[in-house]
């Protein structure tokens, strides 16, 4: 019965290919922004969007999107994480909801919203995977998929991160750090 089941879900390969000049994900993504009702779920280990995403993500918050973002609490790239603290400040001043995957390092690349569609690659969302990498992701629409995929992510959220707040992102954050994150 599940393999009949899976027979029928809709997916669609999609690729962002610099040299074939092929930004498919990247599209994806921001089609989830422009197309999201209720929520949207994104697990990614280095998310570093460019200015086109940070704006789509607060173009969703403000039609009354949930946007919620699970990243690496750990880092195997220092650097990287400094530099994608610096934007906690304002994905917390939009309305994003920031989650830090505590257990291990993240290397999760998903998203999903509504109920109805899900991506799943190599995709990390920065500008490198959008524009200078060769990246695969598979799109799913399934809503009972997608559920369970949504359900594990909730499950993550609550079980295994710890909440990025303004108060405790300000707490930890002093001055000379916020210039080495933006640095």
């Amino acid at each position: 019965e599940n393999i009949r089941e899976i027979d029928r879900m809709e997916v669609r390969v999609r690729r962002n290919d610099w040299v074939k000049r092929k930004n498919q994900i990247y599209n994806s993504y921001l089609s989830m922004f422009r197309l999201a009702e209720d929520r949207i779920t994104i697990m990614c280990s280095y998310f570093l969007p460019g200015t086109l995403f940070r704006r789509q993500m607060a173009a969703a918050v403000k039609r009354g999107v949930k946007v919620e973002v699970i990243l690496a609490g750990i880092s195997d790239i220092n650097m990287a994480k400094h530099a994608e603290r610096y934007l906690y400040d304002w994905m917390l001043k939009k309305g994003i909801g920031i989650y830090e995957y505590q257990p291990s390092i993240l290397h999760a690349k998903v998203a999903a919203f509504d109920g109805k569609w899900a991506t799943i690659g190599s995709y990390n969302v920065n500008n490198i995977s959008a524009h200078a990498s060769l990246e695969l992701n598979l799109d799913i629409r399934d809503k009972k998929f997608v559920s369970l995929m949504e359900k594990e992510l909730d499950h993550i959220m609550a079980a295994k991160c710890q909440q990025i707040t303004l108060e405790n992102y300000k707490m930890s954050t002093g001055f000379w750090r916020k210039i080495w994150q933006r640095t």
